[in-house]
C-alpha cells in the first residue's frame, strides 16, 4: 500500500477541531479516540492538486458560509486516494476531521479524488479496500462502514453514534460516493472476510 504523507495539521487547526468539538460534541479535545466509522467520500473536485488545496487552510474558506456558521475549522479528512490509487496521508489518526455532520467525533475519513461516483477508478477502490482493511486490523473499535450519502440514514446501525449539540446546525444532503460504489467496495471487502455494518 502506498501512502504519501500530505500534513495538514498545525497547532491552529488543532486548536480550531477543539474549538469545534467542544461545541458540537461537548469534547473538550482534538483527540480521536477509538473510532468506531470508516467513511468513504469523493472530493466533487476533478483533480489532486485542487483536492489537496481544498484541503490544506485551517480555515473554511469564505464561500462555504453555511459551514462556516458553525465553526471555523476547514473540512479535513484522514486520507485522501488519487485516481491512480496513491494514498495520501492527511491528518494523523488520533486527531478528529470534520468531513460528516454529527460523527466527526467517532469516525476516520477517506476522501476520493473526483467530481462524481462515475468519476471514481478502480485503483481508487482497490486502495480503500486495502485502507479499510489496514485500519479495521489496528482498530478493533472500528464497526461501520458507510458512504457518505448514508451518513444520515436513521435505519442504518451507525445512527446510533451520531451527535449534535446545536440544534440548527442541519446536515447537508450528500451523495458522494454513491450506492454503486460502496456496492462494489463493500463485495471487495467480503471477499477478503470483512464485513462491516453500515
Amino acid at each position: 500500500m502506498d501512502v504519501r504523507p500530505y500534513p495538514i495539521v498545525s497547532k491552529r487547526r488543532l486548536a480550531l477541531t477543539q474549538a469545534y468539538c467542544k461545541t458540537h460534541y461537548g469534547l473538550d479535545s482534538h483527540t480521536l479516540k477509538s473510532p468506531q466509522v470508516i467513511i468513504i467520500h469523493d472530493t466533487a473536485i476533478a483533480t489532486l492538486a485542487g483536492s489537496l488545496a481544498a484541503f490544506k487552510p485551517d480555515l473554511l474558506p469564505r464561500e462555504r458560509a453555511y459551514l462556516r456558521a458553525f465553526g471555523d475549522v476547514n473540512v479535513g479528512v484522514h486520507f485522501l486516494v488519487d485516481r491512480d490509487g496513491t494514498i495520501y496521508s492527511l491528518l494523523p489518526l488520533d486527531v478528529i476531521g470534520r468531513h460528516a455532520i454529527g460523527l466527526n467525533h467517532v469516525s476516520i475519513g477517506i476522501e476520493n479524488v473526483g467530481k462524481n461516483e462515475a468519476a471514481l477508478t478502480h485503483k481508487q477502490l482497490e486502495s480503500d479496500v486495502a485502507l479499510v482493511d489496514d485500519l479495521v486490523r489496528r482498530f478493533p473499535s472500528l464497526h461501520y462502514l458507510i458512504g457518505h450519502h448514508e451518513y444520515v440514514d436513521r435505519s442504518l446501525p451507525h445512527y446510533r453514534l451520531y451527535k449534535e449539540l446545536v440544534s440548527g446546525y442541519r446536515p447537508t444532503k450528500k451523495t458522494d460516493p454513491g450506492p454503486d460504489f460502496m456496492k462494489r467496495l463493500r463485495a471487495a471487502l467480503e471477499k477478503k472476510g470483512l464485513v462491516l455494518e453500515n
